[in-house]
């Protein structure tokens, strides 16, 4: 099937569902099963629970059209940048929303009209500022290279006869290290022709499903690395008859076929930063001690760590810094620096994450840090803030605790 169709048929099918909730006839549905049914088929079914729905305006529950609950399984941190694929009638963007708070954002992207007229007045329904809806397709979004930390979506890729294209430009608005983290419907194995050629199984978010394989093969392709799939719903012959119902080729021995074939799942992958972390070597002290004190951070004590320390560099040129001071199986860490030119391209991101897994690889079992301008940045790596007396003893004997950092620094710990 060429783009076209399938793109004009979408764009009619879910402007229709977005109008039967504006019109208060219950559900809209995956596929072409009656509104109001209340549960309209098994992949759309049960995927948020009550407390993350409560506050949400029923709009945006309603028109819910997806296959799991990213927002649930995405790790999203205080102050990033979310992309919702397809977002529909925002439930998703409306949920990272409350996630990234005031400091992040949350875009949406739809190419359907009535959805988007539709999520905008959920959004002020909801009374929330963090969040903008763009009209676009998701093979061409309209945002600007490296400018998001995280994209979801939710049983939309599917809906693409151009996946290909759609990593693509997924990759290229991530910034380095930022993740790839949507919802969606993938095969175990052969599926039959008649399923493939079935326009509304295409529209109901099966036909197009990738295999399993395939679809970590094209994220490798596109450049994505630690690509993995995690089945969170495995679809029965007793969905499938219901699929095939809806579709119009209800056929016992096709419903065999497939049974347990079409999976929910959870697709992860991250965008790698494209120069090179590699532990501090001696001769790059002088050069990190320019660093920290062109980023207002102190240098003592960072001669003694040196052998804990991180080094970003690309063509020859230290861009940003990282790390730990260890106290037994604890740590302090200290001097994440980035120079200025670099900033918000992620390598900030990648330094931490990288560190971080350095320190579990010693052994490390709690990492605190002190900060008077990142309290909002570091909760993303599992930080959450704590206070000084809960610093063991030996980590508050550091110059940073000692003698560098006021009282007034936010003390954090990730355990």
């Amino acid at each position: 099937m060429s783009d076209n169709p399938i793109k004009q048929t979408v764009r009619q099918k879910y402007g229709e569902a977005a109008l039967r909730v504006v019109a208060g006839q219950g559900h809209s549905c995956c596929g072409t099963g009656a509104a109001g049914s209340g549960g309209c088929d098994p992949i759309t079914s049960d995927l948020y629970t009550a407390t993350e729905t409560a506050g949400l305006p029923e709009g945006a529950v309603l028109a819910s059209l997806g296959c799991g609950n990213p927002t649930a399984l995405a790790e999203l941190h205080e102050g990033e940048t979310v992309l919702d694929l397809g977002s529909g009638g925002g439930i998703d963007v409306l949920l990272s929303a409350r996630r990234v708070g005031p400091l992040g954002k949350a875009y949406g992207l739809d190419m359907t009209d009535e959805m988007l007229a539709l999520a905008r007045e959920n959004q002020r329904k909801a009374g929330v500022a963090n969040v903008e809806f763009l009209k676009g397709e998701i093979e061409q979004i309209p945002l600007p290279d490296a400018s998001v930390d995280l994209i979801i979506s939710n049983c939309v890729i599917n809906l693409s006869a151009d996946k290909r294209r759609v990593l693509r430009e997924a990759f290229r608005v991530l910034r380095p290290g930022g993740r790839f983290a949507v919802s969606d419907v993938v095969v175990n194995g052969e599926v039959p022709a008649d399923v493939r050629r079935s326009m509304e199984l295409w529209v109901g978010c099966i036909a197009g499903a990738l295999e399993v394989e395939e679809f970590k093969a094209l994220l490798r392709e596109t450049g994505f690395e630690a690509e993995e799939i995690e089945p969170t719903r495995v679809y029965r012959i007793e969905d499938a008859r219901a699929f095939l119902t809806d579709a119009g080729i209800g056929n016992e021995v096709l419903a065999t076929e497939i049974d347990g074939r079409f999976m929910g799942a959870f697709i992860r992958a991250r965008k790698p930063w494209s120069g090179a972390i590699r532990a501090a070597r001696p001769g790059d002290l002088p050069e990190v001690e320019s660093l920290l004190r062109e980023a207002a951070l102190p240098t003592e004590g960072v001669r003694e760590s040196f052998d804990h320390f991180l080094v970003a560099e690309r063509d020859g040129r230290l861009l940003g810094t990282i790390g730990l001071e260890l106290f037994g199986r604890s740590a302090l860490l200290r001097s994440a620096a980035v120079r200025q030119d670099q900033r918000g391209n992620g390598l900030g991101s990648a330094l931490a994450g990288r560190i971080l897994e350095a320190g579990a690889g010693r052994g490390i079992e709690e990492v605190f840090l002190l900060t008077e301008t990142a309290a909002g940045f570091f909760p993303r790596f599992g930080f959450v803030r704590t206070t000084r007396d809960a610093v063991p003893g030996a980590v508050k004997q550091s110059v940073e605790f000692r003698q560098l950092c006021p009282d007034s620094a936010t003390v954090m710990v990730r355990r």
